[in-house]
């Protein structure tokens, strides 16, 4: 997998932990080049250690800005997208310009400067329509526009399908699908979750089924290697390109027993309670809305989490494997627990007025669902 180009690439949204992990991996497989990281606000992680990256404080969307930083750039990765989490989330303009006409307007300016590759981090929202997926591949018909559960997915998929369309010998393009990127200092939904186990939280399992569903996850590492194989193939002369691949772990497993590593370490114990889908499907709309509306916070879990959370949805790395060798690493649970096991939890008053509003929402309804049901 070794790579020895001296090519000067660039990592849009790169100041992340999926950046990191992938300009981590772009060195250890032999790129030798300077690496630009675009972002608003590159952070520095304890456990990745980087060096020739050139850093450009600001926004894509600044022509100025974009313009310095694609300057002898070969390839681009870009990783920048809003309305996954926070109150973005519930704004579909916001989202829309960013995700999508951001997208299109980078690419053209790519097309400008020259750039000859253009990798896109997808996602599995732009898949996943709240309905169960078994191994799901990249021939499987795509959602139609009405059925996406969230903004954000649907901008993805609007903007992958854009990426993926101009795609030619002239600028080859790629586009990666993970699902739920976690990893030892992710500070996402890695930092949440360890937060809801050390605070005693996590202390229930939301299901359609009399078991917790099942799905993968996708480790920033093996995000990472999936970027440097895709990277790999455009470069080939008549290698694949336009295309897109799903990119997760080795392993199929429970959505709440993926994380028991950290709870054990935490001193804590797998909850044990199920709590209705059903139950929670007519919770949660209450919940996001006084959150967006009211309290000016993001939701303890939007529609899509719960979604996702509670349906088994599971994907197919074959065409990864057969085009790019993609080989999946087992998961990085461990090495996660080892990590926030050291860790406090965050002491922010918003956080905890969420969870307190949440539990006394959920506690309420169950209360008021058990008179009205039965």
């Amino acid at each position: 997998m070794s790579d020895q180009s001296t090519e000067r690439y660039l990592i849009v949204g790169g100041g992340g932990y999926l950046g990191a992990k992938l300009i981590s991996q772009l060195q250890k497989n032999g790129h030798r080049g300077i690496i630009v990281v675009l972002d608003p606000n590159p952070q520095k992680f304890k456990t990745i250690k980087l060096r020739r990256v050139k850093y450009i404080k600001g926004s894509f969307q600044d022509d100025h800005t974009l313009e310095r930083a694609l300057r002898k750039v070969k390839a681009v990765f870009h990783l920048a997208a809003v309305g996954h989490t926070g109150l973005t989330a519930a704004d579909r303009e916001s989202v829309f310009e960013f995700n999508v006409k951001g997208t299109r307007d980078l690419v053209e300016k790519c097309k400008k400067s020259e750039v000859k590759r253009f990798h896109y981090a997808s996602s599995v929202a732009v898949a996943f329509v709240g309905k169960e997926l078994s191994n799901a591949k990249e021939t499987d018909p795509q959602p139609r526009p009405e059925e996406f559960l969230d903004y954000y997915s649907a901008s993805k998929a609007e903007a992958e399908k854009f990426v993926l369309e101009q795609s030619n010998e002239n600028f080859k393009t790629s586009s990666l699908r993970f699902r739920s990127i976690y990893g030892p200092e992710d500070p996402n939904v890695t930092r949440k979750v360890a937060d809801l186990i050390g605070r005693g939280l996590f202390i229930a399992m939301i299901s359609k089924y009399s078991r917790e569903a099942v799905s993968n996850g996708s480790s920033a590492t093996n995000c990472a290697k999936g970027f440097v194989l895709a990277e790999k193939e455009l470069k080939k002369s008549g290698g694949h390109h336009g295309q897109f691949y799903y990119i997760t772990d080795k392993e199929i497993i429970g959505q709440y027993s993926f994380w028991e590593p950290l709870i054990v370490s935490k001193g804590r114990r797998m909850p044990a309670l199920f709590i209705p889908y059903k139950l929670m499907a007519w919770i949660n709309p209450v919940i996001e809305m006084v959150c967006y509306r009211w309290l000016k916070v993001a939701p303890l879990m939007t529609d899509f989490e719960l979604a996702i959370v509670s349906t088994d949805n599971t994907y197919s790395c074959d065409k990864a494997r057969d085009h790019l060798g993609y080989y999946a690493e087992p998961n990085e649970m461990e090495k996660v627990a080892a990590y926030y096991n050291q860790m406090k939890p965050r002491q922010d008053g918003t956080w905890t007025t969420v969870i307190g509003f949440s539990v006394a929402v959920l506690f309420v309804s169950i209360i008021l669902a058990y008179f009205y049901f039965f």
